[in-house]
């Protein structure tokens, strides 16, 4: 049986299978693939697994530290591989065969979300494919398996939602830093770390655009903001305590980067301050950028570059959102009523022959009530 969770809230390293995960992004500063200990495991993480399978997987972290993975992503995949070396109770690769993955990940979705397992499953494939091209493993287990990426819409908030959010910020430092953090955030769509790690110079008030330095997959990007925006970010600057070009946009008191987790931190207690029935973090209001600027556009490819996704799949979801939106334009630009409208008006000008609108009323007036009999 798995070990019972601390007083601390956390559980101890070898319930991680039973027990919710922690956040495999919570902490997003740069940190070095953990090394193996005696025993095999990868050293913090309370792995179970024999030499082999533990000097694959610390082999594979390095392998992807090397080719450039983010930080991120090397979390990712570590929190996930331990979390398997935990519950599969195999020591060798020998042992890694396709039926140990399959319950593995059968025993993850009894517990968690889809896209949460979907995203172990992902780590496993790249696992695999890796032990199989190094020579590590005689064939990849699990080739030909595959799992449906749950399909699922992202809660976005209402617009009053914003504006009470935005009430909540004072004129003092914290307000008007608070207030343009959240005036960007829903303009731009910007990322919890785009916005965290964002310099005073990657501002421009002339052009309004937003130079995205190292965003995700260490991609630079450009996206926008408005006037709105701009005057909050103008009142914010205006206090700051170091405005330099290389100076973080957010900051604190003594001008310092704010920590990983304080973005959050931040619009979950004035989310409850504003009375919100749902808090409101950073990705929420990428979510309400998105969904505003599909709403009044309806341009796919704008909160595309926008947000920063490489393909139109992702920004397809809020199309989605946006239906009822859709629909209404739909309803005012239909083809066939357009059509039949401007038949309507042809009829008005042009007089039918005589007898041919009496007898084409009583045909289908008379089958309208009831039938032949009624003609």
């Amino acid at each position: 049986m798995p070990a019972a969770a601390t007083a601390g809230g956390r559980s101890d390293p070898k319930s991680m299978f039973s027990l919710p995960h922690p956040h495999p992004h919570r902490n997003t500063e740069p940190g070095p693939v953990a090394p193996l200990r005696a025993g095999g495991g990868i050293q913090g993480f309370g792995a179970k697994a024999g030499g082999s399978l533990g000097e694959a997987v610390a082999a594979f972290l390095r392998s992807r530290e090397v080719g450039g993975a983010t930080p991120a992503t090397l979390r990712t995949y570590r929190f996930n591989l331990d979390r398997f070396c935990c519950s599969a109770g195999i020591e060798s690769l020998a042992e890694f065969t396709a039926e140990v993955v399959e319950a593995h990940l059968l025993a993850l979705r009894a517990r968690m979300k889809p896209v949460s397992v979907h995203q172990s499953f992902r780590t496993l494939r790249a696992f695999c494919r890796w032990c199989a091209r190094t020579g590590r493993l005689p064939a990849d287990p699990m080739e030909g398996m595959t799992m449906r990426l749950p399909r699922t819409l992202p809660r976005v908030p209402e617009a009053e939602d914003v504006r009470r959010l935005l009430a909540t910020c004072g004129a003092d430092f914290e307000g008007r830093r608070n207030r343009a953090l959240i005036m960007l955030a829903a303009d731009s769509g910007l990322r919890k770390e785009e916005l965290r790690r964002l310099r005073v110079g990657d501002l421009d008030f002339r052009t309004r655009l937003v130079q995205v330095r190292g965003g995700k997959g260490r991609v630079d990007r450009v996206t926008f903001f408005g006037e709105t925006a701009a005057s909050a970010l103008r009142a914010w600057l205006a206090v700051h305590p170091d405005p330099r070009p290389a100076a973080p946009v957010f900051c604190s008191r003594e001008g310092l980067l704010l920590g990983p987790s304080s973005l959050t931190r931040i619009l979950h207690r004035l989310s409850r301050r504003a009375g919100l029935e749902r808090v409101i973090g950073p990705h929420a209001l990428r979510h309400f950028a998105a969904t505003e600027l599909m709403r009044r556009t309806g341009d796919l490819e704008l909160v595309r570059r926008t947000l920063g996704h490489q393909t139109l799949a992702m920004a397809l979801r809020y199309a989605t959102l946006t239906q009822t939106d859709i629909a209404a334009k739909f309803s005012a630009a239909s083809p066939m009523d357009h059509v039949m409208s401007a038949a309507g008006r042809y009829f008005h000008r042009v007089k039918p022959p005589r007898g041919a609108l009496v007898t084409y009323v009583t045909a289908h007036l008379g089958a309208a009530i009831g039938g032949p009999e009624h003609r």
